[in-house]
């Protein structure tokens, strides 16, 4: 019986432990072009540097213009280069985006604005 018992609780914790972060979110919406799905981790305002754009953006502007930086640099192959998090609990993430016409580097910044984590950072620079 006991034995049951602890199998059920694996099966149930299961999906929890393994949930993705925000960062593979983000990571499979940049794969697959989708600038909604990574706006959606943005906080109202966002420290947005798309190439030599850079500046504080609000999510809908930041939105347009990821959106135009897409249609410029289809993906091609995008991966998790590194993640990790401060003392302060701000968490980063290091991806690499390979472009069908180029290389580009994203750092990503995320923190607790006191509404869970958000991406307060987001820049693409050229690898």
């Amino acid at each position: 019986m006991k034995k049951l018992l602890f199998l059920l609780l694996v099966v149930v914790a299961a999906p929890f432990a393994s949930k993705a972060d925000g960062f593979d979110d983000i990571m499979v919406a940049m794969r697959n072009g989708q600038t909604v799905g990574i706006t959606k981790f943005f906080s109202s305002n966002v420290e947005l540097t798309l190439l030599e754009n850079e500046g504080i953006y609000s999510k809908l502007q930041s939105e347009q213009m990821l959106k135009n930086f897409f249609k410029q640099h289809p993906p091609k192959k995008v991966s998790i280069q590194h993640k990790g998090s401060s003392a302060q609990g701000a968490q980063y993430a290091i991806i690499t985006y390979e472009a069908t016409n180029g290389k580009f580097r994203a750092y990503i910044f995320m923190k607790d604005n006191g509404n869970g984590l958000q991406v307060n950072e987001f820049r693409i620079e050229r690898e």
